[in-house]
């Protein structure tokens, strides 16, 4: 079966989805291909539960909002319909978000340009024909699907389009701790503060008490989830990331061994939760960090620190270099407020084939600096950036249009 398209976008998170909508402004033939059942990435299956990364660190009373205008419409949109923005940490703003509100506004939002979705598809081959890949293996539905796009946008987390074209990778010996999130009915609480002390409390005592995994001490709500009587709350998980998906697809069943151990001695420890109930458990582990596809420029620890700024930046970063350790520590090294980083389009762009572009979590970047670039509000940025360039029909246009998403991004926030 062969699929007419101009251009495939490669997982349907936050950064997919963002690609798929700017091809499609482009004019054209836009194929979104998810993994899973349900588009959103890691911010709905997962339930990440905040976008981060979406306004300058600050002092100031009024957090100051960057990205192109396609992505603070995105944030003021969601902050119109019962999102909250909350001064996090430090100076740190993040905008909460319920899981489902936002699954379904990005399927809406989808279907205005008409993109073609295909879910529960999985990439499975690549042809390459020199420096350009010439053809995509989908299976979907049972049935072998052939794409011959002129552009690909990989936007999948790990790479999964450098892995099966055998490009050259960033990858380390292991990564960030996975979190598992899970959904709790009947909290009397009604302060997210009160009842974030009370977890802490009670986790160093059990902790202690059965010998634990010390990660389990940093259980907490996840920030604007405590609303009428539920509240999502995060656990790290104790076990080592690597690039084994095998070993990565087991981490779900042991997350869910994980809570269903803790929470009845946690509703014993904490008085607001003694009649709570597990609600559900989100299907996937929140995995931070995996291998990325090496582009034409690799985004460093230095360039995030000293919030560098080429002159061909195409997404402004200002989240900390945040780093989650499998004892549960979290360690974050910040930038001065009130600035950011430039992510250059080199990051966006393979250093092997001609027409593949890289978003969101895929970018080109050393395992520190992805510790910032991966959040949500980064990840929105990267990913329309990478479906305008990829809507270029060649090497002179896509000058053209990195100078013109550069002008956007400082005119906007200077």
């Amino acid at each position: 079966m062969l699929l007419d398209t101009d251009i495939v976008v490669v997982g349907g998170g936050m950064a997919g989805f963002a690609a798929a909508m700017a091809a499609a402004q482009e004019g054209k033939k836009v194929t979104l291909v998810e993994k899973t059942n349900q588009l959103g990435g890691n911010a709905t299956n997962s339930n990440v539960g905040t976008i981060c990364g979406a306004y300058y660190r600050t002092s100031k009373e009024i957090p100051t909002l960057v990205g192109y205008k396609f992505c603070k419409d995105f944030i003021l949109e969601l902050l119109s319909d019962k999102s909250k923005l909350i001064n996090y940490h430090n100076g740190l703003y993040v905008v909460s978000y319920e899981w489902l509100v936002l699954a379904d506004y990005i399927e809406q939002q989808l279907i205005k340009p008409s993109v073609q979705i295909l879910k529960n598809a999985e990439i499975t081959g690549v042809n390459k024909c020199g420096d350009t890949i010439s053809q995509l293996t989908i299976l979907y539905e049972n049935k072998l699907i052939v794409l011959n796009p002129k552009n690909i946008i990989d936007c999948s987390g790990n790479g999964i389009v450098s892995q099966l074209a055998d490009l050259e990778m960033i990858t380390s010996p292991s990564y960030q701790a996975a979190s598992q999130v899970f959904r709790v009915k009947n909290v009397t609480s009604d302060n997210e503060f009160s009842l974030n002390m009370a977890l802490k409390k009670a986790m160093i005592l059990l902790v202690d008490t059965y010998n634990w995994p010390d990660s389990f001490t940093a259980l907490s709500v996840v920030p604007g989830s405590l609303k009428d009587n539920q509240a999502d709350f995060k656990i790290t998980l104790p076990d080592v990331i690597t690039d084994d998906t095998e070993l990565n697809k087991q981490l779900a069943i042991k997350g869910r061994a994980y809570i269903n151990e803790i929470f009845p001695h946690l509703v014993k420890e904490v008085e607001s939760l003694k009649k709570s109930e597990i609600e559900f458990v989100f299907p996937e582990v929140g995995i931070r960090i995996q291998q990325r596809s090496k582009g034409k420029q690799v985004l460093s620890e230095e360039d995030v620190l000293f919030c560098n700024k080429p002159n061909n930046g195409v997404a402004i970063g200002t989240w900390p270099i945040e780093e989650w350790g499998v004892d549960g520590k979290l360690t974050m090294q910040y930038f001065k407020e009130d600035d950011g980083y430039l992510v250059p389009a080199g990051c966006l762009q393979s250093n092997g084939i001609t027409n593949l572009f890289f978003a969101g979590k895929n970018i080109s970047a050393t395992t520190k600096s992805i510790g910032s670039a991966r959040v949500i509000g980064i990840c929105l940025q990267t990913g329309y950036a990478a479906g305008k360039l990829a809507s270029c029909k060649n090497e002179i246009e896509k000058e053209k249009m990195i100078l013109s998403l550069h002008k956007e991004l400082v005119f906007r926030n200077d």
